[in-house]
């Protein structure tokens, strides 16, 4: 269970930036939006779809090289909303050409975390899909 954010601040200092490291390592959607002022939903007014809004977010994070926690994170967000695998294998697709191979490469272990997809298992055994 989290602490309320207002308590980070009463917590002794040698304890309190592990606190911080924790909940920032973790996406706690909640205190980044609390303490640092990101707002990782989406926007109060909506064009798109709550389902088309994560995928677009899941390519934005593959094509800034974002860390395979926050790619695992905003697939799972997108999974939430009912985007399918085919949609996420779609969306890698089609902006491939745009941010190259090395980005779509970096963006896949995060992306198949998300669907508890073992791929480093799966590139062990040469017989697996």
């Amino acid at each position: 269970m989290n602490a309320p954010a207002e308590s980070a601040d009463r917590m002794d200092p040698a304890v309190r930036y592990q606190e911080i490291l924790r909940r920032l390592a973790i996406v706690d959607e909640g205190f980044v939006g609390d303490q640092a002022g990101l707002m990782l939903g989406p926007p109060g007014i909506r064009v798109l779809d709550p389902m088309t809004a994560a995928l677009v977010r899941v390519g934005v994070l593959a094509a800034i090289g974002a860390p395979e926690v926050c790619l695992e994170w905003g697939s799972s967000q997108a999974l939430a909303a009912g985007a399918s695998e085919d949609e996420f294998t779609g969306v890698l697709l089609t902006i491939a050409p745009v941010i190259g191979l090395g980005r779509i490469v970096g963006a896949v272990p995060g992306v198949a975390g998300a669907f508890d997809y073992d791929i480093e298992a799966a590139l062990d055994d040469p017989g697996a899909p």
